[in-house]
């Protein structure tokens, strides 16, 4: 779910345990329009996409949306860049993402509980510890579905 920043995103993201990891499917809609970077502003998008710590999307403070998530979900304490948590960014096309991966630094049942994030700016993958990825824009909790 999108978060007070911009409110419109939905989407879903799956986990499936496959040989020797995880396949993870994320389909997103109304992301923000890409916005390329300028000497006032960081792009918009591509966007940093991240499991988190904590299954926690609340909005305590609206200028820093879903903070209750932690940071990177980061069992191996690696530096940024190798984290469990840390995806490849997400293209959007007119506000939509379709992106299948396959990871062998966990399965579902280590992620249950904790949270997918999306955020505002992609992630560079060097800034520590977070990769630089600006305002967390969406949020999602990681459960089991039967």
């Amino acid at each position: 779910m999108g978060g007070n920043i911009y409110p419109d995103i939905e989407g879903t993201v799956t986990f499936t345990e496959v040989p020797g990891g995880t396949e993870v499917k994320a389909e997103i809609y109304n992301l923000p329009p890409y916005s390329p970077i300028s000497i006032s502003y960081n792009p918009i998008g591509p966007h940093g996409f991240h499991i988190h710590e904590f299954g926690c999307c609340e909005i305590t403070d609206p200028n820093e949306p879903f903070v209750c998530a932690g940071g990177h979900w980061n069992p191996t304490n690696q530096p940024h860049g190798n984290h469990a948590g840390d995806f490849p960014v997400l293209f959007s096309n007119d506000g939509y993402s379709y992106m299948k991966f396959f990871t062998d630094k966990f399965v579902p049942s280590d992620i249950i509980g904790r949270a997918v994030i999306i955020h505002e700016n992609p992630d560079d993958y060097r800034t520590q510890p977070a990769g630089n990825s600006g305002k967390r824009i969406a949020c999602g909790v990681i459960c089991p579905v039967e």
